[in-house]
């Protein structure tokens, strides 16, 4: 019996909202299930979405549950989620691995213009902690000579943006709800222990 944790931080909306009464559910689970949305979901955090965020992760949860609008204290703790998701529950709950769902259906390597990027080996950094390695992110893109190009940062495509904060966050989707009896149990987070950079870990 697989489990999963979901964390919420200070004045995010499970913070206020304790799913251990309610379950958990999207914002729009009437939203089409396609598999460009699960990577609008993940890479741009939009609320048009029928999935829930879940991580096999009780770090990459505690990561978040540190990452509100405000550290939490004893006085206003974070809070991880643990939740347990049975095949036989009865729920029908629904689980995508997203990894899995966007591989599925990615172009051709000889498509000009793919999941690849034509950074250094350092370019993923940037990716998986934007404001850590913010400078990776710009650091223009080399070029073969004589010409070397005209500078730019090197190619970011949704595709591999997806794939790479998905893998970051031991992310599986579950569509459109969690019910509240499979909302085992809610920890207080009181400080940030993770030494993760906050700003990593935006809310969805």
């Amino acid at each position: 019996m697989p489990i999963f944790y979901r964390g919420a931080g200070v004045g995010t909306y499970w913070h206020q909202n304790d799913a251990r009464l309610t379950g958990f559910t999207s914002h729009h689970p009437g939203a089409g299930a396609q598999w460009h949305r699960i990577m609008y979901h993940i890479a741009r955090g939009t609320t048009v979405s029928p999935y829930v965020s879940l991580t096999r992760s009780y770090g990459v949860a505690y990561g978040y549950a540190v990452a509100g609008r405000e550290l939490p204290t004893p006085a206003k703790p974070g809070y991880v989620y643990q939740v347990l998701i049975d095949e036989v529950d009865g729920f029908g709950t629904r689980l995508i691995d997203p990894v899995q769902a966007v591989a599925e259906n990615l172009g051709s390597p000889l498509a000009e213009r793919s999941w690849h990027h034509d950074g250094t080996q350092e370019f993923l950094l940037g990716v998986i902690s934007p404001s850590r390695h913010f400078e990776i992110l710009e650091k223009p893109a080399l070029f073969p000579p004589p010409g070397e190009g005209t500078p730019r940062p090197p190619l970011l495509s949704i595709e591999l943006e997806t794939l790479v904060r998905a893998l970051r966050d031991a992310e599986v989707l579950a569509l459109g709800a969690v019910a509240k009896a499979q909302v085992l149990e809610r920890f207080e987070i009181h400080g940030d222990k993770s030494n993760e950079d906050r700003t990593s870990f935006a809310p969805r």
